[in-house]
């Protein structure tokens, strides 16, 4: 495994490490489910609702209420894009096929537009346990699906405690991660000392 490496940020990009992986670790899988929302939700004001409602849409959306329902109203095309040159529109580069999308998931839901956009876009790449967050790990390596991964904690600093404490010693376990004689040492994993030892850079 290239490593885990830990990330003081927050983003979905890939990186030099390896694509960034928010995550989202409790005791139980349920209760990683639900930490997970609640992020999502904390993340997703309803200013930053209207602005996915935009990029899609292509039409200035600030009259409506993010905590409304999903307007039935298709994207403007052409060259007067309101977002045109923002980064972030190449999210949606079909916009009228995820308009469509939307509509339909938000009748079948009763979401509104907040909700929209919370269940839609970028969910945490690791939910749930340690142990089942270290297997989904394993199943990635295993697969050559990744190399490695930047881990991208809700919270900072102290946000790869938890990650490091439960979830890089049954990576250790299967052969996934390695400890500080193997291949691997802990520097490169980008986490904490448990002894707090150390600024920072390696877990054991």
């Amino acid at each position: 495994m290239g490593g885990v490496a830990g990330d003081g940020g927050a983003g979905g990009d890939e990186g030099a490490g390896g694509p960034a992986a928010p995550f989202a670790l409790a005791d139980t899988d349920a209760e990683a489910e639900e930490l997970a929302r609640q992020v999502r939700r904390q993340q997703v004001s309803g200013a930053t609702a209207i602005e996915h409602l935009e990029f899609v849409r292509s039409r200035d959306p600030s009259g409506y209420d993010p905590g409304g329902p999903l307007p039935d109203i298709d994207p403007g095309v052409g060259e007067d894009h309101v977002a045109k040159g923002r980064a972030r529109v190449r999210m949606y580069r079909d916009p009228p096929a995820t308009a469509r999308e939307w509509r339909e998931l938000a009748a079948a839901h009763a979401w509104s537009i907040r909700d929209l956009v919370i269940e839609t876009g970028n969910k945490q790449t690791f939910i749930g346990s340690p142990e089942t967050a270290a297997r989904a790990i394993e199943e990635l390596v295993q697969a050559e699906a990744a190399d490695g991964f930047i881990l991208v904690p809700h919270i900072t600093p102290g946000g790869l405690d938890l990650f490091a404490d439960k979830v890089v010693p049954l990576l250790q376990e299967r052969g996934v991660s390695h400890g500080p004689r193997g291949p691997h040492p802990p520097h490169h994993l980008g986490l904490a000392h448990p002894d707090g030892a150390g600024d920072r850079q390696g877990a054991r």
